[in-house]
């Protein structure tokens, strides 16, 4: 039994593994974007069960009810900063917890995941479906970094500009959103190690691209609004003022 559906087991109180519950198919009945809360919120259970390591409590499934009357009730517009932040928050969860099954469902299917690193001044840039096959080019996992430098104040405001004097290389620590497309017009692509069929459909996915969050000690990250959902489209690892 894998160590994500082990925690799931602690949720029941059983060691046999069809007794699991199928949360996936718990959302089936919601839209895009309630469909991921719901996933956060489940794997919010999972990481606190999973933390317990004590005798099985009704406590944690018990909620399930309650989530599913509040996803009943009209969210905020997506535009809306508040359901951005939401979303984000979630999103750090299931990093900080590596799960690599739920990050999954935030990854676009027809577009994938694009990932971007350098290597000397050239992009490398790779695209993803499965955050557990993914390595670097120095062959670590996505997940080889502190995720608490995720945990901050995501401020919606005038992204930092680049600074090479500076101690995280830009012109203000911290984490930052713009509902802005910065890689649009970078055209990063015209160098990478790409095909002309794999640039057709990254460039499609590129406009897609609704907010931008730069987060000034790890990544730059890039998500889409697509049929009301919010989505992982891009993440550039590369560190500013190294080529």
């Amino acid at each position: 039994m894998g160590d994500f559906q082990g925690r799931l087991v602690c949720l029941r109180g059983s060691e046999n593994p069809a007794d699991v519950p199928d949360f996936y198919t718990l959302a089936s009945n919601y839209s895009t974007m309630k469909k991921i809360i719901l996933l956060f919120f489940l794997a919010g259970i999972v990481q606190a069960c999973s933390e317990k390591q004590g005798p099985y409590s009704t406590t944690a499934t018990d909620s399930v009810p309650t989530v599913k009357k509040e996803l009943s009730e009209e969210l905020p517009p997506p535009s809306d900063i508040r359901q951005f932040k939401w979303f984000y928050s979630g999103f750090v969860k299931l990093i900080s917890f590596q799960a690599d099954t739920l990050l999954n469902k935030l990854i676009y299917p027809a577009y994938g995941l694009n990932i971007i690193e350098s290597k000397g001044a050239m992009p490398v840039i790779t695209n993803v479906k499965d955050f557990a096959a993914f390595k670097t080019l120095g062959k670590k996992a996505f997940y080889d970094f502190d995720a608490q430098i995720l945990v901050c104040d995501l401020k919606e405001e005038e992204l930092p500009k680049i600074d090479c004097n500076a101690k995280d290389y830009y012109t203000k620590s911290g984490c930052f959103t713009r509902e802005v497309n910065t890689l649009k017009d970078s055209k990063i692509w015209e160098f990478s190690n790409l095909s002309k069929s794999q640039t057709d459909l990254l460039l499609q996915s590129v406009q897609t691209i609704t907010r931008t969050v730069v987060v000034t000690a790890n990544y730059t990250y890039y998500f889409s609004l697509i049929k009301g959902g919010w989505w992982l489209t891009f993440v550039d690892m590369r560190k500013p003022c190294q080529a």
